[in-house]
């Protein structure tokens, strides 16, 4: 499988503390989850293989309420990066329980190609494509 899609409810994590997206007790732990979750899901419905180590792109496709959100782009695509990453060395993961193996590539050093846009939207969503190369 060369590509494997997911969306999610709600806002995305946002890379924007000191604090490891992965600690427990973070500000946007229930993000962590939410995506995290879908992971699992799309993976349990593919054949992708989130070890092989190739080159990939990453699109974020945001959904714009009418209060607009509170990130911005580069948090967002940050945070998303750094959770669907399998190479989570430093971070405690006990608390995720099994949804600590959830990943969709080794790590976000893979990502050659990036893509962002928001689309208006009446509840906080987005949309997560990775593809190969």
């Amino acid at each position: 499988m060369t590509k494997i899609s997911l969306s999610v409810e709600g806002w995305p994590p946002k890379k924007n503390t000191a604090k490891s997206l992965f600690a427990e007790g973070h500000p946007d732990s229930l993000c962590v989850l939410n995506l995290l979750r879908k992971v699992k899901q799309a993976l349990g419905d593919s054949e992708w293989n989130p070890t092989e180590r190739r080159q990939i792109g990453l699109e974020l496709v945001m959904a714009e309420t009418p209060d607009g959100f509170p990130g911005d782009a580069t948090n967002y695509l940050g945070g998303i990066a750094d959770v669907l990453q399998a190479n989570r060395t430093n971070a405690d993961l006990s608390h995720l329980g099994d949804l600590a193996q959830a990943s969709l590539y080794y790590d976000d050093r893979q990502i050659r190609e990036v893509r962002y846009c928001v689309e208006r939207g009446d509840v906080p969503g987005y949309r997560v494509r990775i593809w190969v190369l």
